[in-house]
């Protein structure tokens, strides 16, 4: 009788596993895609996270485009961006150009044709520009940027 207590005990421990197991693997589930979704957004996770950084060192290294090559608003913000690159190098870009085109950062437009194109690019550059004026520190002008400019990407 002894041997069937214990039989009938292991198949209830069995048997009640399966009802646990379900609700550990959805909590699991949903805390790895809460944390992949809170560490991937802009606006949480700017350029700066993205790579460790060398003070006074830029993330983007090719030269920016000489304003002569343009007119209005983008000569101005090629401009802007040959000024004060250390603050553009540290700002995300909200055109979403880092998933669409493997930019490294907002400065990166600005060393080929595509910031002269994108309205988004030319008005952080110029908002950039003018709190670097105001003197804002780098980290509250990415603070302003996002705030600014955050918005859902869009695949």
């Amino acid at each position: 009788m002894g041997k069937n207590k214990s039989k009938s005990n292991s198949k209830n421990q069995i048997a009640a596993k399966p009802k646990i197991t379900p609700y550990i693997i959805v909590g699991l589930v949903l805390a790895v895609l809460a944390t992949v979704y809170y560490t991937s957004k802009p606006g949480t996770s700017s350029v700066v996270a993205d790579a460790p950084r060398v003070p006074g060192q830029l993330l983007e290294t090719r030269p920016v485009l000489t304003s002569a090559l343009f007119t209005g608003k983008a000569s101005l913000a090629y401009k802007y961006a040959a000024e004060i690159p250390e603050v553009i190098d540290n700002q995300f870009c909200y055109c979403y150009c880092k998933k669409n085109h493997g930019h490294k950062t907002l400065l990166t437009c600005f060393t080929n044709d595509h910031g002269a194109k994108c309205d988004t690019c030319i008005e952080e550059v110029l908002y950039a520009y003018e709190l670097h004026k105001q003197g804002k520190s780098i980290a509250d002008i990415v603070s302003a940027i996002d705030k600014k400019f955050y918005r859902p990407y869009k695949a």
